[in-house]
């Protein structure tokens, strides 16, 4: 595999205590032919601070003007590298050949984009493990990769951004962008062997905030329509897939959250649905 020179593009804010980390397991690549480039929406932790020992290159911006589209388009348009990676600054690389395997599959001219492999970490939450277990599974049909894209840890080449940019106005920038991509033709794949540590334990607001985002993507994109028959119909087969899950593992005390959980995700993603068809008809 030859070696090309790419930009790797890391998103900060508030991240310790994986930051350090993160930054040493990238340090340690034997992949290491990049530029590290890091912009920092408002950190107040000491993330900036560990950020600036690793990276010559440090853009601060506020919190209020953080669109992630929009940040990421800029960060890409200030480089000139043929290949660009995204790297969270919570997401911890897990070995030393995590780069030199994401990238492979694009230098070696098979696909136009690649994205990591995500492991939750050790005080995830069962059911954020389970289901980071069943989307993140090893799979040999990659014709459906791109609809798990996740901008956490992924690669892809800039002649792709060049033909669809981020998605600015909103959320979900890299759901957008994969899909728009792959109906442009260009081809994802899943990096199973590319690990990296990365998951959170949302707060129930928190998570209904973020999938109510995602509900009003899925409609803008025409992946969804409003049914709240649908949505009731996926929410309890997944309730009662996790139950059997719980029993199996004997984590029965995780069976309230769990439930919790799966409902205020379809809650959530039908309230978006539906907002932004209501909007979509007032426009009318």
């Amino acid at each position: 595999m030859n070696m090309k020179r790419v930009a790797i593009i890391m998103r900060s804010k508030n991240e310790q205590p994986y930051v350090r980390a993160a930054l040493e397991n990238l340090l340690l690549q034997t992949y290491s032919c990049y530029n590290l480039y890091n912009v920092d929406s408002g950190s107040t932790d000491g993330t900036l601070e560990v950020v600036k020992v690793f990276s010559e290159s440090v853009k601060k911006i506020s919190s209020d003007s953080y669109v992630p589209g929009t940040v990421l388009n800029e960060m890409i348009e200030q480089c000139d590298e043929d290949i660009i990676v995204f790297l969270n600054a919570d997401a911890i690389p897990q070995n030393i050949d995590w780069l030199k395997n994401l990238l492979k599959p694009i230098l070696d001219q098979e696909v136009d984009a690649t994205f990591s492999r995500q492991l939750a970490r050790q005080d995830a939450h069962f059911i954020v493990k389970y289901d980071y277990s069943r989307a993140y599974r090893k799979s040999d049909d990659t014709d459906d990769d791109y609809k798990a894209f996740s901008a956490v840890a992924c690669a892809f080449k800039r002649e792709v951004w060049e033909s669809v940019k981020f998605y600015a106005d909103g959320y979900a920038e890299d759901l957008v962008w994969a899909t728009q991509c792959h109906r442009s033709g260009f081809k994802f794949q899943y990096v199973h062997n590319a690990v990296v540590e990365h998951s959170h334990n949302y707060e129930i607001k928190s998570l209904f905030r973020k999938k109510f985002r995602h509900g009003i993507v899925y409609y803008r994109l025409k992946m969804l329509k409003p049914s709240v028959f649908r949505q009731f119909y996926y929410c309890s087969r997944e309730v009662a897939r996790d139950l059997l899950k719980s029993f199996q593992k004997l984590n029965i005390k995780t069976i309230p959250y769990n439930i919790l959980y799966r409902i205020t995700i379809h809650l959530a993603v039908y309230r978006g649905v539906k907002i932004a068809a209501n909007r979509k008809e007032a426009e009318l």
